[in-house]
């Protein structure tokens, strides 16, 4: 039989000859954090070897794996020129996220390398981890827990908390995550402010929430805030000392996915406000 070469999405060739097929492997270089999910359509793959890496180990650890790989999918790890020159064999980087500030994409571009992103595969997860924080932080939640643990269980009824019934949330940023973040503070009855330039008005009033234009009065009425926006230019340092000092006094609460001016506010956090990062 003379010889067929079937192309596949990934890239790889299957070469039939005389009723034998034999895939051409291709080597993804995958991170701890992608879900069961990922590494099961890996696994049942015949052309793909999965090959594990710690999302926590420094970029230049990954640099003799990289040597053999055909494309990398990335948590937060920084993939920038040193990495891409590592990777001859490099063709395609993927990112699990929307964000992705921690690869250098002017290198990929320079070698023909596409970058690919999932759009919405973890917003409904952001948004719920989002909510999640706002509860924690208004019904003290970690205090509380550590109170029971140490036998001071009758205390807890002494200390204040609030419920989200009624407060003001601030969202900046009504993509994916912050719209879907919204309807969640909508649905526990809270006032919902969203600021965002680039939605129209009707589309935000259509989700039961109110659209802003001026960010700072928004964060002086809001006993939450919630940046949810891509990091670009014009949103890094969007957040710093000088806005949360226009926050009421009591409670002061930010649930940040990034734009956070972190070396502006550390001293600020340490006694005016609970930030989960």
């Amino acid at each position: 039989m003379s010889s067929l070469s079937v192309q596949y999405a990934l890239g790889g060739t299957l070469t039939e000859q005389q009723g034998l097929t034999t895939p051409q492997l291709m080597r993804l270089l995958l991170p701890k954090s992608l879900a069961s999910a990922g590494w099961d359509i890996v696994k049942s793959r015949r052309d793909v070897e999965g090959i594990l890496f710690d999302d926590e180990d420094p970029p230049e650890s990954l640099h003799p794996t990289l040597r053999a790989v055909d494309g990398v999918a990335l948590g937060h790890t920084h993939f920038g020129q040193a990495e891409i020159d590592a990777a001859p064999r490099l063709r395609v980087v993927g990112r699990i996220g929307v964000g992705y500030d921690n690869v250098d994409v002017a290198a990929l571009t320079r070698r023909g390398i596409p970058l690919m992103m999932t759009d919405t595969a973890n917003s409904v997860s952001v948004a719920e981890h989002t909510l999640a924080f706002m509860l924690a932080l208004a019904k003290k939640i970690v205090e509380m827990d550590a109170m029971v643990r140490n036998g001071h269980r009758h205390e807890r009824l002494m200390r204040d908390h609030i419920d989200l019934f009624g407060k003001t949330v601030l969202i900046i940023g009504f993509g994916r995550i912050g719209a879907r973040t919204a309807s969640r503070c909508v649905a526990m009855e809270m006032r919902v402010l969203v600021y965002d330039g680039t939605v129209s008005p009707e589309m935000i009033r259509a989700a039961g929430c109110e659209p802003i234009t001026d960010m700072d009065d928004g964060i002086a009425q809001a006993d939450f805030v919630c940046i949810l926006c891509p990091k670009t230019k014009a949103t890094t340092n969007l957040f710093n000392s000088s806005r949360l000092a226009q926050m009421k006094t009591d409670p002061k609460r930010v649930r940040a996915n990034i734009a956070l001016d972190l070396a502006d506010m550390t001293l600020a956090v340490q006694y005016r406000c609970d930030i989960p990062i």
